[in-house]
């Protein structure tokens, strides 16, 4: 049996969405089209990369041997050709299930409905908060989740520099950073919109962060294994900067530097997420954490700002520097003629 790996970030958006019959936006599709070949830093040797039917496939095949992947990209077109397979994308959705199907791939190499149902339900935010309470919301604030317009203007109001977070998104999409609650005229349309698409809002304090980390993980047969670090920045809006490239080892110690309880607390998160994850679901996930400055300036920990049923840019970091032996700092360029991954 093959495996086969294939990019969607626009997975976020498509749980969001909730149907198989998602479009993704410019940027979405865009995006996945330029850094189509990302899973490769990820994939074993031998493993194919699916590609769009119009991707250029010699120009795929000389990049990736000119990064030394001994990876084989395919059209999507091709996969069912390819006989049994282990279809490994950025993350399951109905969107993705229904697109390979229309390709010809059998249902036997693809999630169930209720396998899909369980992904979405646990990939939402609320789940940071059975997280918090799971560890006796003994770390940091724990998040609450409002659904009444009124009850978010209050909090929001009681807690100026928060997060209102949606539901359902990712890698900084759905956040809205409320600075100034009165002056902020933008914010009550936000709101509505947000509560009337998705039901409801994850409202967080903020706190005064010092360094944004995670830690990569597998789940396999109801338990959650850790199987890296990864140290990141982010901007204003929590969306991700720039990714440490460097061995394990050494983003370990980095943060343990920083934070010297670091391992008990990782112990007591993949403990609850073996009581509250792992049953329901397998494969690979990032929980997103955070070190910050508490009232009394002690530096202090958020166990779980969120969770992410799927690949991320943290395990492909994370592969780059224990696997393939680079060094530098990831980020992702944007400009108008579209997606870049830069090593700097």
């Amino acid at each position: 049996m093959v495996d086969v790996y294939l990019f969607n970030p626009e997975h976020d958006l498509a749980l969001a969405h909730g149907a198989h019959n998602y479009t993704a936006p410019p940027f979405a599709r865009q995006m996945r089209h330029d850094l189509r070949l990302l899973p490769a830093w990820l994939a074993p040797a031998g493993s194919y990369i699916a590609i769009a039917d119009d991707c250029p496939i010699e120009e795929d095949r000389r990049w990736l041997h000119d990064h030394h992947l001994e990876i084989i990209p395919v059209p999507i077109s091709k996969i069912a050709d390819l006989g049994p397979c282990r279809i490994h994308p950025w993350g399951w959705d109905a969107t993705l299930r229904h697109s390979l199907l229309q390709a010809g791939i059998s249902p036997d190499y693809l999630p169930t409905d209720e396998r899909l149902d369980w992904i979405r339900r646990l990939s939402h935010r609320r789940i940071s908060i059975a997280i918090h309470q799971a560890l006796g919301c003994a770390f940091s604030p724990c998040p609450v989740e409002l659904d009444n317009y009124g009850d978010v203007l209050d909090f929001m109001r009681a807690h100026p520099g928060c997060y209102l977070k949606m539901p359902w998104s990712g890698s900084g999409k759905g956040i809205y950073r409320v600075i100034d609650p009165e002056g902020d005229n933008h914010v009550p349309r936000w709101i509505e919109g947000a509560l009337r698409r998705q039901g409801s809002l994850l409202c967080e304090v903020g706190l005064d962060g010092v360094q944004d980390f995670a830690i990569e993980c597998e789940c396999c047969d109801g338990k959650t294994r850790l199987t890296g670090y990864s140290v990141f920045d982010s901007d204003f809006h929590s969306q991700y900067g720039a990714g440490r490239v460097t061995p394990t080892v050494e983003l370990h110690q980095f943060l343990l530097e920083r934070y010297s309880a670091l391992d008990h607390v990782v112990d007591s998160v993949l403990e609850a997420l073996d009581n509250i994850i792992a049953p329901h679901y397998h494969g690979p996930l990032g929980i997103d954490m955070m070190l910050y400055k508490d009232e009394n300036g002690m530096t202090a920990i958020n166990p779980c700002v969120e969770i992410n049923l799927r690949m991320t840019m943290g395990m492909v970091t994370a592969a780059m520097g224990e696997r393939h032996g680079l060094r530098g700092h990831f980020t992702i360029m944007a400009s108008k003629s579209g997606y870049a991954v830069k090593l700097l």
